[in-house]
């Protein structure tokens, strides 16, 4: 696991501090490789490599990084890990390659100089990487299929420039600080920048599964997809819950690969559970397991992460968070966000515990619910898409007296999407949507929003669900409701992608800590996607409510293996913090410091009705922590 950053000049441009400003990129992201340091200078002097490195496989110097062929034409500075390294390693030496290292940064390189760039369908991993080919004077981005690892890039006057982060980008002094527009808003209305928006003008996040192609003489840039997520159906296999637990089986036992300690994140729920179990089946080895308590009982799940870890006989590690940790921790924790979030602090103080616990990898339960349908949203959005449809044929001015669902909360939203074409990304929208366009109006001064306000968050959620078959007639779709799998297809593009996997990724690297996710493993992610609806769910009269058992093929192909008191669990309690507390105590005197004029962005009346609104207990604690977030990241970090 690394921090990967790179500089590609133009012809015209002759950078004498090539190699200082590169470094400065490196050094930026000293915390993501505290371990080595490299930089790779091409001998046309236009393209520059650094690597920030954190040991895990090879520990020897034989895996330093930027890494250079034998010959000296072609170069990889690389972040990430690959899982079927061994695999592939063994097919190259059948082939007639030979080794120096055992180090899975060698077996792409080699990789490359034998396959060229099907390399990257081949790689079984979590990847964020660079090559250099001097043979055909082209740079290459790519990232993983799923995204876990980021890499951002922009153009600029000079040339082409890339990282692991935004904070190494910044480091150039190439790139604009200027806040993109139509990012904030997008925030707003999801909680997190959506890909391939960063929330600076200019700078772009590589979509997964895509490759970046840039000729050093044409400065021209082609994208190209390698793999994309299936939206087609399969035959159920005969036994599926068998075959579910072999893919998930293999899933876990491929991402054990390590040379340094590795362990998991456990929070109690079934996610988090079935993965440390599975680890146990893998392994004899000593496992550790951390997770966080709270003094507010009724967030604490504690007793049965014990269970869990009692029965696989984990070294179980123990945290107590409190409002003051947090405060403690606010000014560094808004450090490591590369871009405003509505999420990731559970994600940092885990991180910090693992490796205060000793761990450099640690396996986590994320992307269950996404997968398996463990959300709410995967029943409640289908039938409010029913109800969409079914009141969209109302002529409109009786659509109000008659709307056959409660206003709550989310009438905000509720409205919204009757004023658009009913779809199933209108419906999710609704569950998963932070703010309305409408509300998020209000929350921004005029000019921003005369920039950004043909953003629109149901139009990019149909885009990334890949499904453009999602808005028909309301009297077809009110028949067939959106599947799991499109339900799975949206969250994995968005919500997965852009918040749990962004915010993992700079919370873990914030603590120079490795997070594996196996239940993304795309391999895993093509077999149950690919499932009819029926397969992945119990009939209604089994489940809960008409939606079924959450996450009911997960908890088959478990068993027995989880302890009882995991199995029967009754209600489902998301990994998160007594927020809505600590927001009315000490966390309010905290962002008090951070006055809401937030540099002309904010509209510092509405941001009060918003506050108000959350102190008073009409709306939830959520929209006040993504004002409050945004207003400090904004004065921190512009």
């Amino acid at each position: 696991m690394c921090g990967i950053a790179g500089i590609v000049l133009k012809p015209s441009r002759t950078l004498t501090a090539l190699c200082a400003r590169v470094n400065l990129m490196r050094d930026a992201m000293t915390h993501r490789g505290p371990d080595d340091a490299g930089t790779f200078l091409a001998r046309n002097g236009r393209v520059a490599f650094v690597n920030r490195r954190l040991a895990i496989r090879d520990l020897s110097p034989l895996g330093h990084m930027p890494m250079v062929s034998a010959d000296a034409q072609l170069a990889l500075t690389y972040n990430g890990e690959i899982y079927n390294a061994d695999e592939l390693r063994a097919e190259l030496e059948r082939a007639g390659c030979a080794f120096r290292s055992t180090s899975d940064t060698e077996v792409i390189l080699r990789g490359y100089e034998a396959w060229g760039e099907n390399i990257l369908a081949r790689l079984r991993g979590i990847f964020a990487l660079a090559f250099y080919d001097a043979r055909r004077e082209c740079v290459l981005l790519a990232r993983d299929q799923l995204g876990v690892k980021p890499l951002y890039y922009a153009h600029t006057d000079s040339g082409l420039v890339f990282a692991s982060e935004l904070k190494g980008l910044r480091a150039s002094q190439l790139v604009s600080n200027e806040i993109d527009a139509t990012a904030l808003v997008a925030y707003l209305q999801f909680g997190a920048v959506p890909t391939p928006r960063t929330i600076f003008q200019n700078i772009h996040a590589l979509e997964p599964a895509t490759m970046l192609h840039y000729a050093l003489d044409a400065m021209e840039t082609r994208a190209t997809r390698y793999w994309t997520m299936p939206t087609h159906e399969r035959t159920v296999p005969r036994d599926v819950v068998a075959e579910t637990r072999a893919a998930l089986l293999d899933a876990v036992r491929s991402q054990l690969v390590s040379d340094v300690p590795l362990g998991a994140f456990l929070s109690g729920g079934m996610d988090s559970s079935a993965v440390v179990t599975l680890m146990r089946e893998a392994t004899n080895g000593t496992l550790r397991t951390c997770s966080m308590v709270f003094e507010e009982a009724e967030f604490s799940e504690a007793p049965f992460a014990r269970a869990v870890a009692e029965q696989i006989g984990a070294e179980h590690f123990e945290r107590v968070i409190t409002a003051r940790d947090l405060l403690n921790e606010m000014p560094r924790i808004l450090w490591a966000l590369d871009q405003p979030s509505l999420d990731g602090v559970n994600s940092y103080f885990v991180s910090q515990t693992a490796r205060q616990a000793g761990l450099t990898v640690a396996l986590s339960g994320l992307g269950g619910d996404e997968l398996f349908g463990g959300y709410p949203t995967f029943y409640d959005a289908p039938k409010l898409f029913r109800r969409l449809c079914r009141v969209q044929q109302i002529p409109f001015s009786s659509v109000a007296a008659r709307l056959p669902f409660p206003l709550t909360t989310r009438s905000a939203k509720v409205q919204h999407a009757l004023a658009t074409s009913a779809s199933p990304a209108s419906a999710y929208f609704c569950y998963r949507g932070a703010l309305t366009p409408y509300e998020t109006r209000a929350l921004v001064n005029p000019e921003i929003w005369n920039t950004a306000k043909n953003f629109d968050p149901v139009a990019y959620i149909e885009s990334r669900a890949l499904d453009t078959s999602s808005v028909v007639s309301s009297r077809f779709l009110a028949n067939r409701p959106a599947s799991m799998s499109w339900t799975s297809r949206a969250e994995l593009a968005t919500y997965t992608l852009n918040q749990l996997l962004r915010d993992t990724d700079a919370m873990s690297m914030a603590h120079s800590l490795e997070v594996r996710v196996p239940l993304l493993d795309h391999r895993l992610v093509e077999k149950i996607l690919t499932l009819p609806d029926a397969a992945k769910q119990t009939r209604p009269e089994q489940g809960r409510g008409n939606g079924g058992a959450p996450k009911s093929l997960l908890l088959k192909a478990m068993g027995n293996d989880l302890p009882a008191i995991v199995r029967e669990r009754k209600t489902k309690m998301g990994f998160t913090f007594p927020f809505a507390r600590w927001l009315r105590g000490d966390l309010k005197n905290y962002f008090a410091h951070y006055p809401f004029d937030a540099q002309n962005i904010l509209e510092p009346r509405a941001v009060s009705r918003v506050i108000e609104s959350f102190e008073s207990g009409r709306t939830h604690w959520s929209r006040a922590w993504s004002l409050y977030v945004l207003n400090a990241w904004l004065q921190e970090n512009r």
